[in-house]
């Protein structure tokens, strides 16, 4: 990368979106959501990762003009079905999203028919709810690790001298089955905590070694993350920061014990 201020680069973001009830129902997090895309810069448009975009092949990045609000989760009031998230795909920069991808030797493809997944619309309704900023999606790969998510946000990095917002959505932590078990681990919340306090302590410290070999390093890693779909967008986040670049907790809440609903914003 080359040499620039970070206060000349826009800033990064990664959010928990929850659960999808979070568009309709009153929480800490939603509350939170609401208040934050007044506090962030106007950006141009939004690269976005999230969670509940997983594709086990070549990179998808999305390319329509006008993508479809889809809503992906099942058993929620029927209002939660009726909502929808209008904001205009930008397809140029879709393109140019693949270039850059290319550049690092990242194959990727455009997708003109996807449209924004849950943990894209409810965050982003949330965020800038007058839903007029474009955005380009780019998918995850639960198949690969830490690694391949922060060379993907390492790629995009000059975009951040462009005034485009670049958003990771996924959960700080996400164990569902633990969630909903009949017999809950008595030690999950504590669990959670030290997961999420070596999240934080090491996002505020650089600590990139450390953060990419999670598994290993961090407390319970298993037990907050049994499948890493929804920790992954936050390594393309940390892949997008400049070096040496704190990325500092901006809310902390916990629904159930077990559902950490974190945001971080590069400092």
């Amino acid at each position: 990368m080359t040499a620039q201020s970070n206060s000349t680069l826009f800033p990064l973001l990664f959010v928990s979106h929850g659960s999808p009830a979070m568009a309709i129902e009153e929480s800490a997090a939603r509350k939170f959501l609401s208040k934050l895309g007044n506090t962030l810069p106007r950006p141009k448009a939004i690269v976005i990762f999230s969670a509940h975009f997983d594709v086990h092949d070549d990179v998808v990045v999305t390319s329509g003009e006008n993508p479809a609000t889809i809503h992906d989760y099942y058993g929620f009031p029927e209002a939660l079905y009726a909502l929808n998230y209008p904001a205009p795909g930008a397809p140029e920069l879709a393109e140019k999203v693949v270039v850059l991808l290319s550049e690092g030797g990242i194959k990727s493809r455009l997708d003109a028919g996807q449209g924004w997944d849950h943990g894209v619309w409810i965050a982003m309704k949330l965020i800038f709810p007058k839903a007029d900023i474009p955005i380009v999606q780019i998918s995850i790969n639960s198949q690969l690790g830490p690694e391949a998510h922060y060379r993907l946000g390492q790629c995009l990095r000059v975009l951040r001298g462009q005034d485009i917002l670049i958003v990771g959505s996924g959960g700080i932590s996400h164990n569902l089955r633990e969630l909903f078990t009949k017999r809950p681990d008595p030690d999950r919340a504590k669990k959670v905590n030290l997961f999420t306090e070596w999240v934080c302590k090491n996002l505020q410290t650089s600590n990139i070694k450390s953060l990419l070999n999670y598994v290993d390093d961090a407390p319970y890693p298993l037990f907050n993350h049994p499948t890493p779909e929804h920790l992954l967008p936050l390594f393309c986040i940390l892949g997008s920061a400049a070096d040496n670049e704190s990325i500092k907790r901006i809310h902390q809440s916990v629904e159930s014990e077990v559902l950490a609903l974190d945001a971080y914003l590069s400092d």
